[in-house]
């Protein structure tokens, strides 16, 4: 890999974190006061696909270092 593409995928691998994170917060916050049910899946739904790419990306980054 190029240098580029791996500053491409840790500003990815970043931004996945930060709506990891953020989304957790929201969901948590939404419960907590609450708010509409929708709202608080909405933000789950977001954290579950955010952890899901993280995983993916992961997976992918240990299958192209045995290679």
């Amino acid at each position: 890999m190029t240098n580029e593409s791996n500053t491409s995928q840790s500003h990815g691998r970043a931004l996945l974190w930060s709506i990891l994170v953020i989304s957790a917060v929201a969901n948590a916050t939404t419960s907590a006061l609450g708010l509409s049910v929708y709202i608080s899946i909405g933000f789950g739904l977001l954290t579950l696909i955010s952890g899901i790419a993280l995983v993916g990306h992961h997976r992918r980054e240990r299958a192209g270092s045995r290679n």
